[in-house]
């Protein structure tokens, strides 16, 4: 596939794009030509790493091949929609041009659908398109539960004007129990959100789980509540 020259219209600011495709020419020419356009780009060749990467990191937009091995870019979509619980728009990359597999696909979650030949430029513009969109929606709203509020966009936990600094997956348990404050999140959730291919270990979770609440009570927030048997939960009604 031959690079086109790159555009000298930058991308908005810090797009953060993760490239899942397998055939590592295509890969090669996508992410440097997104590079040259300005975005940061990383790349995962399987499905599997696609979910590990997904699950330790924050993107702006997914660019998903659907032929993948391992674990195929339609597993991908269905897990990263139903069972990671991500929102960031997915660009679906593939050969496969049926109305069938089209109406799969956005039916599992994805945002846009670009077939095999394509062109660098219209890539480009359509990731683009899909990040300005996205920006727009996720700066409109921040997730509260009483006085906890986590900034979905630039990543930022606060209770009340007190910054609260967490590592990843404190950020994402967090954002897991901030969807639907007062709902029991279970552990089995939480670990398939955090450890795809399988928890580490028996106490991994419950580790993160009490740097977490440590994290959040040194600012004064004390409405994480453990549910023995059931799971964990945020108090909507929590105060600092």
């Amino acid at each position: 596939m031959p690079r086109p020259p790159s555009h000298s219209t930058p991308p908005d600011p810090a797009c953060h794009v993760l490239v899942v495709e397998d055939e590592q020419t295509i890969a090669r020419n996508v992410v440097e030509y997104l590079e040259a356009n300005g975005f940061l780009v990383d790349i995962a060749y399987d499905g599997h790493a696609a979910l590990l990467e997904l699950g330790r990191r924050t993107f702006d937009v997914l660019v998903l091949d659907l032929g993948l091995p391992r674990l195929d870019g339609q597993q991908v979509l269905e897990q990263l929609r139903h069972r990671l619980g991500l929102t960031l728009p997915v660009l679906v990359l593939t050969a496969r041009d049926a109305i069938s597999s089209k109406q799969a696909c956005f039916d599992a979650g994805a945002d846009d659908y670009l077939v095999k030949p394509f062109s660098l430029v219209e890539l480009a513009m359509r990731v683009r398109s899909l990040h300005r969109r996205a920006t727009k929606a996720v700066a409109e709203v921040a997730l509260v539960a009483g006085a906890l509020r986590l900034d979905r966009r630039e990543r930022q936990v606060f209770v009340g004007e007190r910054a609260v600094h967490l590592p990843p997956r404190g950020l994402q348990i967090l954002e897991l129990l901030l969807r639907d404050p007062g709902r029991v999140v279970s552990r089995a959730e939480l670990e398939a959100a955090l450890w795809p291919q399988g928890s580490p270990d028996s106490d991994a979770l419950r580790s993160q789980i009490h740097l977490l609440r440590r994290a959040l009570g040194q600012a004064g927030f004390d409405g994480l509540e453990t549910r023995p048997g059931l799971g964990w939960r945020l108090r909507p009604e929590a105060d600092a």
